[in-house]
């Protein structure tokens, strides 16, 4: 008997590997490299894992392993080769889930993707949590958060790969500090299983649109009026799931529409220019954000690399705001530190030339991004 599971197990991999073959660079692993296997999250396609990858070269990593129901027989199979070669062709990306192989569970034959494990979970998650503890992050920490999720749907765009479930429960989370936008937040959108290519070939028009007449399942609180009317997709359409994603953030995790129990009443109403309201905590500037992400006609919605723009606008005011403060409550004339909002700034950045810091934080944000302008700095100086 032991040795018939084995030769299953083994036309299980070559089957695998004979489907994959056309797909480059994606490396099947066997499954018994996998200990310590714990089920966190399950769903009507795919069960989440935990799990121990145990690397003949590179030792213990600890990942993700999303099984695909039903993948191993018939039916979803091509669906998650779908998914992997959006992986493949978007490549790596900070702000974007890293795939490191593939791998079949054995009693089911069912395909699983290996990817990076989050430890902090999904954005959603996240921000009921912070909510539950009766807690609140910085505005900072919120835009910058929204700014690495807006970076990474830029990326998407660049290789016409429409998302079409962006939300904040497939935005994942490696590292989360409420108070710290410098160094603490960093988070990847992550699930390409709905996602679409919207123009096949290098040689497809930017902004193609995508209908999918046949699809079933929709997320219609984060649709667009034309996706939820006419079943179509662009990155506009993501643009609108984008804006009720930063509404997830500044309501700590509110279902959008909560009011209305029906998702088709929802759909109606938006069609009918329903919109989601201004966050309690939520700055007018931020909100004005939101705003043009859900205008009626797609074409006047902003691109994703616009949005960048305008979310750094909100996120330099914010540092301002929170500068200006810290002085006043401090009733001192000398620049405070923009980090810590206590020590005297007397370091600056180059080349920016921002003199920002005190010397209790110069060494750590020397090597990140200037928390003013958002440049790379090379060193930092101090200005007398």
């Amino acid at each position: 008997q032991r040795k018939q599971e084995e030769q299953r197990r083994q036309e299980q991999r070559e089957r695998a590997q004979s489907e994959l073959s056309q797909i480059e660079n994606v490396g099947m692993i066997d499954f018994a490299c996998f200990t310590g296997m714990e089920q966190k999250g399950s769903g009507s396609f795919k069960l989440v894992y935990k799990a121990t990858y145990n690397h003949p070269q590179a030792g213990a990593t600890v990942v993700a392993i999303l099984r695909v129901r039903g993948s191993g027989s018939h039916g979803t199979r091509e669906e998650v080769l779908q998914e992997i070669r959006f992986f493949k062709e978007l490549g790596r990306h900070d702000n974007l889930l890293d795939l490191r192989g593939i791998t079949v569970e054995p009693a089911s034959g069912d395909y699983c993707l290996v990817t990076e494990y989050a430890p902090q979970g999904s954005l959603d998650q996240v921000l009921n949590r912070t909510y539950e503890e009766d807690s609140t992050c910085s505005p900072l920490v919120l835009l910058e958060a929204a700014m690495q999720i807006c970076s990474g749907m830029v990326h998407l765009g660049l290789h016409q790969v429409v998302h079409r479930d962006l939300a904040s429960r497939n935005v994942l989370v490696f590292r989360w500090n409420p108070d710290d936008h410098q160094t603490g937040v960093h988070v990847k959108i992550a699930d390409y299983g709905l996602a679409v290519m919207a123009s096949r070939g290098y040689g497809g028009v930017q902004g193609a649109t995508v209908s999918t007449a046949g699809s079933t399942a929709r997320p219609i609180r984060w649709m667009a009026p034309e996706s939820i009317a006419r079943r179509q997709y662009t990155d506009k359409s993501d643009v609108w799931a984008f804006g009720v994603t930063m509404w997830e953030m500044w309501t700590y995790g509110q279902v959008p529409y909560g009011a209305i129990t029906d998702d088709e009443m929802v759909g109606q109403r938006v069609g009918e220019g329903l919109r989601l309201p201004c966050p309690s905590v939520c700055p007018p500037g931020v909100y004005d954000v939101m705003q043009a992400c859900w205008r009626e006609r797609k074409i006047e919605r902003p691109t994703f690399s616009e949005l960048k723009g305008m979310l750094r606008q909100q996120y330099d005011q914010a540092l301002l705001e929170l500068h200006s403060g810290g002085r006043e409550a401090a009733q001192v004339d000398q620049q405070l530190c923009v980090i810590c909002m206590e020590g005297e700034a007397q370091w600056a950045l180059v080349p920016c030339g921002h003199k920002c810091l005190c010397v209790a934080c110069k060494e750590r944000a020397a090597s990140n991004r200037c928390p003013m302008c958002r440049v790379s700095p090379t060193g930092v100086v101090r200005i007398f």
